[in-house]
């Protein structure tokens, strides 16, 4: 906070254009990347100092920094360091304050934070006097720090003035502050002055090292390299997001590939000192790609079409050269000019812990106080703090920011020889590199190792464009290669490479030997396979598809479809854009060629980018029209090959959308009339992986594939099996499939398919379309009959995660009758079912939770469950983080207390469970919030605990919920409200909390069963007078005249009681009117 960082902050006044000053009339600082190292210094400075100069970091400011910050009394409620802080949160008074435990001199806080009167969004000015509680400040803003240090450098460009009551030239400030301590007689100001010189003394050395590092910083700013770049776009990713208030939409790296010699551009264009290239998107321009070269950044002219239509990026500048990005933006960007400066920085602490800092010792304070004629010892025996030798060896560095490229400690996987000749990193340095940046876009790097690469676009798609299943893959396509020493690795390797030499020969006959003679090696080596790519074959082979020659076509097909199956090859494919010249085969007159080409897309496919590529160049709707075959006829193998690559397509939602489109649901039903099994995988297949979308499970069910979904599970191939099993489970989803699975006598088939236990990938299909097929009360019936639920039982022990959801989901849907609880229980069900919710699966837990609650029904399942302790395991699932299991927990919770005996106290010896389940009502989700109402609504039946709920604050909150628009929750509330009623002055209290008015409202819902617990709540509250004035103000009695005739006879009686209560109230007062 010394001169060096006064000096080198960057100030909005120096941009033409734009005014100099806030709205509040204060010097506003430039968002630029030099300010975000100098806020991310000054923080490290306070942080540095506070740790390991405790004493001096205490001492108390001359004047008081002052600032508006955007802090609010919450944060600080919410922070761990709370007991810090007395605070005050009045918002709706404009009294809210946050004061330090820690007092001034004066007696005053050393911090305090007001709100400021009379404005229309709550604005609070900040205080502080000393670097600790400074310090402690910005730990609470946690990610605004940054933002905060802004703001106190605006309003005082030089803090030195507040802190230490010098200004001028820093030597002579230090003289000046000597004098004045020297000087000061009062025993009390002359402590406090030393505490301040010592202050002093260690933040000049601070900034002394700070302004050694920017004179090293000034002398290496020249020229532009990776490292300056990354920074300034990390920077700028921050401030990205498709909201206006954003100054930007995004901002990434065009080309993927990082070369060891710190460049992203391709070797030739690094001769122009080209550094990267970087793509952007602004809210009020076209996108643009920008160039980053050693002399500035410009705009280049972008991707343009050669006369082969090939997309290639033409380098030419068409803008003017400017020294940062931001710089750039401004004048190409007017949203961009008017938002940049209000963006506010993000403090992230792994960049702060890459950043350095300056060597300061600790000795170096107290020798110059020693100089200066001060006796140390007795200095630091008041202040109760003595430093050691050994903590002379303390440093504490404040220095310029450093990316932590490469510089791990530890061993690094080098890259082979071949990646080191093209100049490229290893790909886990490059994913470690990019992890360190806080990049989490996660891309692959280029693996063809020749010179000559194809120049084509880099696929570049923003978030929305990635697909949850497409990101699935990514683990599998970025995996390390392994790769073995040249010493070890087998002859053929080096065999394949010289023959792939002939390949460039351009002699057709020599080429097609050359094709004969790879075909001849076990291209499923992995060896053999990398071999090939490792000399650049895999560029040329994928060039020959382009040839007129139909030998040469054919040969090379063959081998890219037995290596594309590994993941590097496919990889490599998918750099050199291997895609578009194979989609354009699939429209040729040879069938041969037309079945190779959709086989090797079926391998690649399994790489998301790849994926993306048949999409992008209409191969969807090419394969889809490989489907038009006519069964038992040759047709049937192009057939194959084509569902065999939608199969592996289809892994994306957007394909999904696009073979639809495209007309392939009647093929694939025509297909699935086929007797072929090979064909009949891949095509099952597709419907199992699309039936994840509503569409298709509407398609599959309409155009009567069901019925051979259902005939294919009594199969003897156990594949085919797994396909029609999963596609049943994704399509039971609705209630009319479950039925059809029925009418077709698809339930004994399911039953059969639970004793494939060495089958997993089958058993997991099986139990799950068990599962969602006893969602139908008639289905759980037939399963019941057949005996499933004893295999279920059987398949909870020894089994996968994967399964154990399913079974569970079974088990929780088969206890919907008594049948069905009756045979978990005889059936030893109930036992490992309390088990299991110890477990962490979330999705699991789920179910279980739901079985559990569903066998509580059951009077005699309830009594186990209670011996095993369940319901104490229930009640600790309410704590967890994910809803799904705290709503699922909370709903389990209700019959038990509703089926178990004594269950008053049962719920009391759950220590801090009643305090828990009232704090739920505090959640934003709506079925949370249901479940936990129906619980509280169960646990009021209980006098004793309705009065210990309602001493924890249940009235006001049940109060607060009684706007909701959801009927599901407005059932429970309602009842809820009904049963807490019974205790003390809970009618009064509720009418007091606004809850009266919003009930009458849920006597227009559809819904009956809200009306009855509706009724029953408003009969309740009507027993106070100051509530049936208030319902009928609402007009009640219209709305309960016409459901007296109801068949319902509780919603009848609630309905005739709440009418008495208001027309007695009615006579009392005419009574009382008369009479006087």
């Amino acid at each position: 906070m010394g001169s060096s960082l006064s000096t080198r902050f960057e100030w909005v006044d120096t941009i033409a254009g734009k005014p100099p000053l806030t709205k509040d009339g204060l010097p506003h600082l430039q968002t630029s990347i030099i300010n975000q190292e100098l806020l991310y210094d000054l923080s490290n400075m306070i942080e540095q100092l506070c740790q390991s100069y405790p004493i001096e970091s205490k001492a108390e400011f001359r004047k008081p920094l002052v600032w508006n910050t955007r802090i609010t009394p919450t944060t600080f409620i919410n922070h761990s360091s709370a007991s810090l802080w007395t605070i005050k949160d009045a918002s709706k008074t404009h009294k809210s304050t946050v004061s330090s435990v820690g007092l001034r001199y004066d007696g005053q806080p050393l911090f305090h934070m007001e709100q400021l009167p009379n404005t229309d969004v709550p604005v609070y000015k900040a205080k502080v006097a000393s670097f600790d509680y400074l310090h402690k400040f910005l730990q609470v803003a946690n990610e605004l720090r940054l933002t905060e240090l802004q703001e106190i450098i605006q309003v005082c460009r030089d803090p030195f003035s507040h802190i230490f009551g010098i200004t001028g030239d820093p030597g002579k400030a230090l003289v000046e502050a000597f004098d004045s301590f020297n000087n000061e007689v009062d025993p009390r100001k002359k402590d406090q002055y030393s505490k301040l010189y010592k202050l002093l003394l260690v933040v000049n050395s601070f900034d002394l090292q700070l302004m050694s590092s920017a004179v090293k910083d000034v002398s290496k700013a020249n020229a532009l390299d990776l490292n300056k770049v990354t920074e300034e776009l990390e920077m700028l990713k921050s401030f990205c997001g498709r909201d206006s208030v954003n100054a930007l939409v995004s901002i990434d790296w065009e080309l993927d590939f990082t070369f060891t010699n710190g460049f992203k551009a391709p070797p030739w264009r690094q001769i122009y000192g080209e550094i990267s290239y970087i793509h952007v998107q602004c809210h009020d321009t076209e996108d643009f790609l920008v160039t980053a070269s050693k002399k500035g950044y410009f705009i280049n002219m972008g991707y343009v079409a050669d006369t082969m239509g090939n997309e290639q990026m033409n380098y030419e500048s068409k803008s003017s050269t400017f020294g940062t990005l931001v710089e750039l933006l401004r004048t190409t960007s007017d949203h961009f000019n008017s938002k940049i400066d209000s963006q506010g920085y993000i403090y992230h602490r792994d960049l702060a812990r890459e950043t350095g800092v300056v060597t300061v010792t600790t000795e170096s304070a107290d020798q110059m106080m020693d100089n200066n004629g001060m006796d140390n010892k007795q200095d630091r025996t008041e202040d109760g703090h003595k430093r050691n030798d050994k903590d002379v060896g303390k440093r504490t560095n404040v220095n310029k920011k450093k990316k932590a490229q490469g510089g791990k400690a530890g061993s690094s996987v080098e890259p082979s020889l071949k990646w080191r000749a093209l100049g490229l990193s290893s790909a886990e340095q490059i994913l470690k590199d990019r992890k360190s940046k806080g990049g989490d876009k996660k891309r692959q790097e280029s693996s063809n190792k020749d010179g000559k690469k194809r120049l084509t676009k880099s696929y570049s798609f923003n978030d929305e464009e990635f697909e949850a299943s497409d990101s699935d893959l990514y683990s599998d396509e970025e995996q390390q290669e392994k790769r073995q020493d040249s010493a070890e690795l087998p002859n053929e390797y080096y065999q394949i490479q010289k023959l792939v030499k002939y390949l460039r020969s351009g002699n057709q006959t020599a080429t097609i030997i050359a094709l004969c003679s790879l075909r001849d090696f076990d291209l499923t080596n992995e060896f053999n396979q990398l071999a090939i790519r490792d000399v650049g074959g895999l560029e040329t082979i994928v060039n020959l598809l382009d040839t007129d020659d139909a030998k040469c076509r054919i040969g090379a097909l063959q081998i890219l479809r037995d290596t594309s199956h590994n993941v590097a090859i496919r990889s490599a494919i998918a750099n050199l854009d291997g895609m578009q010249p194979l989609v354009e085969l699939l429209k040729d007159s040879d069938e041969n060629l037309k079945c190779l080409a959709a086989q090797t897309i079926a391998h690649c496919a399994r790489n998301a980018k790849n994926r993306r590529a048949v999409r992008k160049y209409g191969g969807i709707r090419k394969l889809v029209k490989l489907l038009r075959a006519k069964l038992g006829t040759s047709e049937e193998t192009v057939a194959i090959s084509g569902a065999l690559a939608l199969e592996t397509c289809s892994k994306s939602a957007k394909n999904k959308e696009a073979i639809q489109q495209a007309g392939a649901v009647p093929l694939l039903a025509n297909l699935l009339h086929s007797t072929n099994e090979k064909l009949l995988i891949p095509v099952v297949g597709i419907l199992q992986e699309c039936a994840s979308e509503e569409s298709y499970r509407i398609a599959i069910r309409s155009s009567g594939m069901i019925r051979f979904l259902v005939e294919n599970l009594s199969s003897t191939n156990e594949e085919l099996q797994a396909h029609c099993a999963s596609a049943i489970f994704k399509c039971a989803e609705e209630d009319e499939t479950c039925v059809l699975v029925r009418q077709y006598n698809g339930i004994t088939p399911l039953v059969s398919l639970l004793d494939s236990i060495a089958n997993k990938d089958l058993l997991i299909a099986a139990t799950g379309a068990v599962w969602k097929c006893a969602q139908n009360v008639e289905n759980v019936q037939a399963f019941t009959k057949a005996g499933t639920i004893k295999k279920l039982v059987g398949l909870m022990e020894n089994q996968p995660e994967d399964v154990l959801v399913n079974v569970v989901g079974a088990l929780g849907a088969c206890a919907q009758t008594a049948e069905g609880r009756q045979g978990i229980r005889e059936g030893g069900g109930i036992t490992p079912l309390v088990n299991l919710l110890t477990g962490t699966n979330q999705a699991l837990l789920a179910n279980v939770t739901k079985a559990v609650g569903a066998s509580a029904l059951d009077y005699e399942s309830m009594a186990i469950i209670d011996r095993l302790d369940g319901v104490r395991l229930l009640w600790s699932l309410l704590k967890s983080s994910n809803q799904s299991v705290q709503a699922s927990a909370a709903w389990a919770i209700s019959p038990c207390i509703e089926h178990a005996k004594d269950a008053g106290e049962m719920v009391r010896s759950f220590v801090g469970g009643l305090e828990l389940i009232v704090s739920l009502l505090k959640s934003d989700h709506p079925e949370v919030l249901a479940s936990v109402c129906a619980a509280i609504a169960n646990i009021a039946k209980d006098e004793e605990n309705l009065a210990v709920i309602t001493d924890h604050g249940v009235v006001p909150m049940l109060g607060k919920l009684t706007n909701t628009k959801n009927d599901k929750l407005r059932k429970h509330l309602a009842e809820a409200i009904a049963r807490c009623c019974h205790w003390g002055h809970n009618r009064v209290a509720f009418g007091t909390a606004s809850a009266v008015a919003p009930l009458v409202k849920y006597l227009k819902s559809p819904d009956e069963e809200v009306h009855r617990s509706t009724a029953r709540a408003l009969h309740q509250l009507s027993m106070d007078p100051d509530n049936c004035i208030s319902m009928h103000e609402h007009g009640v009695v219209q709305l309960l005249l016409g459901m007296v005739g109801s068949s319902d006879a509780l919603l009848q009686e609630a309905a005739a009681g709440t009418i008495g209560n208001i027309r007695r109230l009615a006579l009392a007062s005419e009574k009382a009117n008369l009479s006087v």
